[in-house]
């Protein structure tokens, strides 16, 4: 009777109003039916994931991904992890690419993350591109890639201004003094 409840109460209502009827009927379904219902509950964030506004998208997405990785397949969740980063906000984007290269680094080792690297390299806004870039170098360091993260580095560099964006050029003149020749370590100051 509940999860009529719940039908009812999402076809009446439309977002934001019913953002709190969509995730209390997922909660409850996913709860309820685990992996008994996997279609039926697909079948459920989907319906949610075509009409959820940006704004409202990093949570719906969340959870979605969430079941994927505890009842669905791998690919899905990747797959629904890869909808997210060009559904939601803006504001919402780093922290998504940032639980989704977690997970693909979890489940598939560091080199399988480097596209999503590059794709978040590629849409973020210029203030969170520092951190992705020293995180994708440092990931590259993990592959023993040196000249790899030395790039990524100096593509990030651009759009870092070194009166402002102190730690990350600490960071880079610590990969260069570690990692680096004169040569490279000019290049950097340069």
């Amino acid at each position: 009777d509940s999860f009529r409840a719940y039908e009812k109460g999402v076809a009446l209502f439309s977002f934001p109003h019913v953002l709190p009827i969509w995730i209390n009927y997922l909660l409850a379904f996913v709860e309820r039916y685990g992996d008994s219902k996997i279609e039926r509950t697909r079948d459920l964030f989907e319906e949610c994931c075509e009409t959820v506004p940006a704004e409202d998208a990093k949570t719906i997405f969340s959870m979605y991904a969430n079941f994927e990785r505890q009842y669905g397949l791998d690919r899905h969740a990747m797959e629904v992890y890869d909808r997210a980063t060009r559904v939601v906000q803006n504001s919402d984007k780093y922290d998504t690419y940032l639980e989704y290269i977690e997970y693909v680094h979890e489940m598939h080792g560091p080199a399988r993350t480097r596209d999503i690297y590059e794709s978040a390299m590629a849409t973020l806004a210029n203030e969170d591109i520092k951190n992705v870039g020293i995180k994708f170098a440092e990931m590259e360091m993990e592959l023993n890639d040196v000249p790899r993260a030395r790039a990524i580095l100096a593509h990030a560099s651009q759009v870092c201004d070194p009166r402002v964006e102190l730690s990350f050029w600490k960071y880079w003149r610590e990969f260069e003094i570690q990692h680096g020749d004169e040569d490279t370590f000019k290049e950097m100051l340069r």
